[in-house]
């Protein structure tokens, strides 16, 4: 009995080691956390329903299908209080994403249409698609979009520059189109790490709207300068644009688990525990082998 327990309790510890090593690879606040991969679906797995299910939120938006709506809500606000989840993109991402759902359920109480709550539904539906979807991800054609109203302020403004106040309406209508699409695609520049990025954007959008509102009351001459003023701050909202698009943070918004660098220390103890505990069990086994009883012949 002695014999075999001196290979059994090395075997014993060598998975308990290995599982250990696992979770210590995975990373996180620690171990024993990641450990539960291993009785777990994959964390993929987790998140491409989830992003099914924001796709039916969304297509439930679409239909002013509100009790299917709410079922869906359920089941994502739900899904996103996993733990394991949290480690891809970015917490002020999962905060938005957060956000966007109660205000759906605030709106569906009310009673409200559905073309209230579908652009929430779509900021989600979108922020999901931004979380597995890499540099592929249906947000970034934003991009375009965005590049187009501003141009499309600009050349509104230099339509009408003999009628101050027709320029001026026409690109504050143009902004506001504008403001909507940022709106929209919001969430998700924020769960792939540009919160501040866009709160530039803002920023620099509503500074926009002061310069359209101080040319209304401007005029003759004063009015040209008062273009000039607006078509500047354009350019401003045009760098914030390549800030967010074009930086080199647009990496892959789903990193895997965790690069090997930033594996905890403990990492390497349980690797080590493993290969010793892995030795002793070969070791243990080939002696049981030879003399199972521990009866050793005299010969």
């Amino acid at each position: 009995m002695f014999v075999k327990t001196r290979f059994v309790v090395p075997f014993i510890l060598c998975v308990f080691m290995t599982i250990g090593s696992a979770g210590a690879v995975w990373g996180g606040t620690g171990p024993e956390s990641k450990v539960m991969f291993l009785f777990t679906d994959s964390p993929y797995e987790s998140l491409y329903r989830m992003d099914e299910m924001a796709t039916a939120l969304y297509g439930a938006a679409n239909d002013n299908n509100r009790q299917y709506a709410y079922v869906q809500i359920q089941k994502l606000q739900k899904g996103i209080a996993s733990e394991m989840l949290r480690y891809y993109g970015h917490e002020e991402g999962w905060d938005a994403i957060a956000a966007d759902l109660k205000a759906i359920e605030l709106v569906l109480a009310r009673g409200s249409s559905n073309t209230e709550w579908r652009e929430y539904a779509a900021r989600v539906r979108l922020a999901f698609d931004a979380v597995i979807g890499g540099s592929g991800s249906l947000w970034y054609q934003y991009e375009r979009l965005l590049r187009e109203d501003v141009r499309l302020v600009g050349q509104a403004l230099k339509r009408s520059t003999d009628d101050r106040l027709a320029a001026a309406d026409a690109a504050d209508a143009l902004l506001t189109t504008m403001q909507a699409h940022v709106n929209r695609m919001e969430t998700a520049a924020i769960m792939t790490g540009h919160s501040l990025r866009v709160e530039e954007l803002r920023q620099r959008m509503a500074y926009s709207v002061k310069m359209i509102d101080s040319l209304k009351k401007e005029e003759g001459n004063a009015s040209k300068k008062g273009i000039r003023l607006v078509e500047e701050s354009l350019d401003g909202t045009a760098l914030a644009l390549d800030h967010i698009f074009r930086s080199e943070e647009n990496a892959d918004p789903v990193p895997v688990l965790a690069p090997p660098s930033a594996s905890h220390p403990l990492q390497w103890t349980f690797f080590l525990g493993t290969m010793i505990s892995a030795v002793l069990t070969y070791v243990g086994w080939r002696k049981y082998k030879q003399t199972p009883y521990g009866i050793k012949s005299i010969k």
